[in-house]
């Protein structure tokens, strides 16, 4: 077994680009650090991320390894490029020791509120700390966390810290909704565990419409619940809000979720201008598609337009 704490920065100071990708449980690096997860780390093994916020150095998510894909082999499966996201998978450059890391999204979490690491919690680890007249506290603590290599019983012990927060998170889930979510502890612990209500999410869209809104695929198999406003980008009411969504098959859905496609106020499809006529036919969409949409729906679609949507 070979889990690791990783460091990673916000996006503002990373190009803006968001790596790791919570939303859908990928991360992407190479070299050195590319060549570890590439030879040390195996389906079941543990990641877990650290950045500091204000002041504070703090665990803010962990996956449970999937797998782990070269970045060229990920760019030639047609599935994972129209799935994913991860920045990686759309650089021009392969580099060396190119890898992308997929979490298991039923065990794997992002932790709301996150573990704040300090002495107490390195002491109970077993990890050293040293003073050092050359670095400030948040330095030292900061650098004992970084990459650093896990024994099972040190990532038996971090499950068990953020294991509470799983329960923490819910119940700030529900009580930021009007309305309140009935389940025991062991559906409580599933359902957090799974992005707290992407499942939710998805039976809730399945209750009022039953097929992809463009072309008719009714299949469950093969619906994906798409959010018009992203996971990543709504607050904890808005990911569990019917209206913030439809059920969508995986092309289509896609095409809406990277901004090739929108609706305008009256329904119609907005189609960006750089998909060919070709592609098009080869997708399924054209431009007298319409759909459907309540004034919630409508609030949604105007930010998906005003943010996602790539006209040209």
């Amino acid at each position: 077994m070979a889990s690791y704490i990783i460091p990673y920065l916000d996006p503002k100071k990373n190009n803006m680009e968001e790596d790791p990708l919570f939303s859908e449980y990928t991360y992407g690096d190479n070299g050195e650090r590319g060549l570890t997860l590439k030879t040390k780390v195996s389906k079941g093994d543990i990641l877990f991320f650290s950045k500091t916020i204000d002041t504070n150095p703090c665990i803010t998510a962990f996956y449970e390894v999937e797998k782990i894909l070269d970045i060229k082999n990920a760019k030639m499966d047609n599935k994972i490029m129209m799935k994913y996201h991860n920045p990686h998978l759309y650089r021009d450059k392969i580099q060396e020791n190119e890898v992308i890391v997929f979490g298991n999204p039923e065990k794997s979490m992002i932790l709301d509120p996150p573990l704040l690491v300090n002495k107490a919690l390195l002491d109970e680890l077993s990890i050293e700390y040293n003073d050092s007249p050359n670095h400030s506290e948040l330095q030292t603590l900061t650098l004992k966390l970084r990459w650093k290599r896990l024994s099972n019983s040190q990532v038996k012990l971090l499950l068990s810290k953020v294991n509470p927060l799983y329960n923490e998170s819910f119940l700030k889930l529900q009580k930021s909704l009007e309305f309140q979510i009935v389940l025991d502890k062991t559906e409580r612990e599933t359902i957090v565990k799974a992005r707290i209500g992407q499942s939710i999410f998805k039976d809730a869209l399945l209750t009022v419409e039953k097929k992809c809104r463009l072309c008719g695929v009714s299949d469950e198999h093969f619906l994906v619940a798409s959010h018009i406003k992203p996971w990543s980008k709504s607050n904890h009411k808005e990911r569990l809000d019917v209206n913030n969504g439809f059920l969508l098959c995986p092309n289509h859905d896609a095409l809406f979720d990277k901004g090739f496609i929108s609706f305008g106020e009256n329904g119609v499809i907005l189609i960006s201008d750089s998909i060919d006529k070709y592609t098009k036919v080869f997708l399924n969409i054209n431009e007298n598609m319409k759909i459907s949409m309540n004034e919630s729906q409508q609030q949604y679609m105007k930010w998906h337009r005003e943010n996602l949507f790539i006209p040209m």
